[in-house]
């Protein structure tokens, strides 16, 4: 769906964008970092006025502007305020419930950065991810979603992928690993290995070297 339909006309190419575009982070949108998004006085059109560098779906290029794009256009099509929606339909049937979560100066919670919450909780998210979907028998995600959002749609790099707003490891031949993740900032982490049944969860403060626990992840957990 283009997201157009959402923030109305923005020219021809801009017009092109999708969901899925921002899913993947390949909006095609310049992203000049959160030091250049967080003094202006309105996010999403700051993120909106970015000229385009790239064709839409073409490369992925990762942006913070992109996931509160996604945030604004969630409270728009819900109704509902994200961290509230987040709240009644997954926090609470995964029994979190200390967490922190910012807004910006127009009431759009934070699309890409600021939510924080206790380890055990980052768990159970993973956990949810590797029972696909399902949490005390409840469906609280679709289990078709799980498979596209951790599925490769976008080369990144020799380490990994990505699919919609999650990495996933590299395997032989491009093809789709076992191993997907989440990636905070200074090095906060969900890991999940389908085919051992792992969850592992890094908390750590490691700028410069972010990339750290992912490759302790590899070289000694799936060893």
């Amino acid at each position: 769906m283009p997201i157009s339909n959402f923030f109305g006309d923005m020219g021809d190419v801009k017009n092109r964008i999708t969901i899925k575009d921002l899913l993947m982070m390949s909006s095609g949108l310049r992203w000049p970092g959160n030091e250049a998004m967080i003094p202006s006085k309105n996010w999403v059109r700051f993120t909106l006025e970015q000229p385009v560098e790239s064709e839409p779906g073409n490369e992925m290029n990762y942006s913070c502007g992109n996931s509160h794009l996604l945030s604004a256009i969630l409270q728009h099509a819900t109704k509902m305020d994200t961290v509230m929606f987040a709240k009644k339909h997954l926090f609470t049937p995964l029994g979190i419930q200390d967490f922190n979560w910012h807004h910006d100066a127009q009431g759009v919670a934070i699309g890409g950065f600021s939510l924080t919450m206790k380890i055990e909780d980052m768990l159970k998210f993973g956990i949810l991810y590797l029972q696909k979907g399902k949490w005390n028998s409840n469906q609280v995600i679709p289990a078709d979603w799980i498979d596209k959002s951790t599925e490769i749609k976008m080369t990144t790099s020799d380490l990994s992928s990505y699919g919609y707003h999650w990495w996933i490891l590299n395997e032989a031949n491009n093809e789709s690993s076992k191993t997907y993740f989440a990636r905070g900032m200074g090095g906060q982490y969900i890991v999940v290995n389908e085919e051992q049944r792992i969850v592992t969860v890094f908390t750590s403060d490691m700028q410069g070297k972010s990339t750290s626990p992912i490759e302790y992840f590899q070289n000694y957990i799936l060893c």
